[in-house]
């Protein structure tokens, strides 16, 4: 059985939040790859993400 990969760590491109500083985070998962990007609790990519995420099919 193969080992998962750790995930891949993303600053958000508009707040700049990290892993050390970010209060919330996405999940995304393409081409075997997950990735984790951190947010400020009030940035809009956030609140675009967690939209996205409750549309039915998008």
């Amino acid at each position: 059985m193969r080992e998962v990969d750790r995930p891949r760590v993303v600053a958000c491109p508009y707040c700049k939040a990290t892993d050390r500083d970010g209060e919330a985070r996405t999940l995304s998962a393409a081409a075997g790859v997950l990735s984790v990007t951190w947010h400020a609790a009030r940035c809009p990519h956030l609140a675009a993400d967690r939209i996205l995420a409750s549309v039915p099919g998008k």
